[in-house]
């Protein structure tokens, strides 16, 4: 999500950790391979090297689940190795579906003896004990990069699916290509049952490129449709044509050809 929409870093910040952020005004996601010669392999989950109103800096998100005191030393070698080879500060963003984790997360987090340490961490964290959880629409439709985020760190809730038609109808109001983006995030990204009610909501919203499976719901449909049409006037359809109908994913493609099922004499006509 961050990769796409980068002013989310500092949204959240703002917003979720009531923390003033620098507004960013141009960013590009960076390669997150940091390992060195061969030992370990280091890869934080994301790194936007970002433009912003107080100057270039370097955003890294981490996507934790579970309290894990190991990533404390990844987090420190990926901000001082960041740091160092960029000449830019870094800024750790730690984003979780879990209020213990969260907790855990916002430190103080110590390197080296526990009586001296030599090191302490403070990254910022998003949870679901300080992020909003968004059930309206209005708010939803505002800002819905937000309200995408807001889903998925809430997605433990048991009242997560009060969250799901307002950000059904907020995906709606944007634009398709990067609407479908957001509706498979939000699918991947949900768990048992909310998951199933949000594919269920994908399949009856208008929006047509809602989600994968809204898509290859209606490419399903085109395809019936077009050999149904074939089997009523008659046609032969091969085993070739039939697979290559119920084969084709390109929507255009498949409209151009249910338009052609009612008028063409042999199947091989449609192509």
């Amino acid at each position: 999500m961050f990769r796409e929409s980068p002013n989310l870093f500092a949204e959240t910040i703002q917003r979720a950790c009531e923390t003033d952020f620098p507004e960013i005004v141009e960013s590009e996601v960076i390669d997150t391979d940091l390992t060195e010669i061969r030992p370990l392999v280091r890869r934080p989950d994301t790194v936007i090297k970002a433009e912003t109103t107080e100057g270039p800096q370097l955003l890294v998100v981490e996507a934790q689940t579970r309290e894990e005191p190991s990533k404390i030393r990844s987090w420190a070698y990926y901000l001082s190795y960041l740091e160092n080879k960029f000449g830019l500060p870094a800024t750790l963003l730690v984003v979780t579906p879990s209020a213990a984790t969260a907790r855990w997360a916002r430190g103080p987090l110590r390197l080296g003896p526990p009586e001296c340490p030599s090191m302490r961490l403070y990254p910022f964290v998003s949870g679901p004990d300080n992020f909003p959880f968004i059930t309206e629409v209005e708010d939803a439709v505002e800002d819905v990069d937000f309200a995408v985020l807001s889903t998925l760190i809430h997605r433990l809730n048991p009242d997560i699916e009060k969250a799901l038609r307002p950000l059904a109808h907020a995906l709606d109001t944007i634009k398709p290509e990067q609407g479908a983006v957001w509706a498979d995030l939000t699918e991947v990204g949900l768990e048992g049952c909310a998951q199933e009610f949000w594919r269920q909501i994908m399949q009856t919203m208008q929006y047509e490129f809602g989600s994968q499976l809204a898509l290859e719901t209606t490419v399903k449909e085109r395809s019936r449709i077009i050999l149904k049409f074939l089997d009523i006037r008659g046609i032969a359809v091969s085993d070739g044509e039939r697979k290559r109908i119920e084969g084709c994913t390109d929507l255009d493609m498949l409209e151009a050809w249910v338009m052609r099922a009612p008028s063409v004499e042999r199947a091989e006509e449609l192509f």
